[in-house]
């Protein structure tokens, strides 16, 4: 699993991937969230944004960037 976290002045990117191969860790919610649906409709409440799909090595990836606010 990867995991990567950039920052620039106006937003926050978070990417998640594995490469979807057997050994890694697993962990089950008892489905009591929404999975990735809940995650976007967070995102987007935010104004930001989020994707998921198939990884380009045969995992799966989840791409989020959400923007900085300043209070004033």
């Amino acid at each position: 699993m990867r995991v990567s976290v950039c920052r620039d002045e106006e937003s926050v990117r978070i990417e998640v991937s594995d490469n979807g191969r057997p050994g890694g860790r697993s962990w089950r919610s008892g489905g009591a969230g929404r999975g990735l649906a809940g995650m976007r409709e967070r995102a987007e409440l935010l104004g930001g944004t989020l994707a998921a799909g198939p990884g380009a090595d045969g995992g799966f990836e989840v791409r989020a960037v959400l923007p900085i606010r300043y209070a004033s």
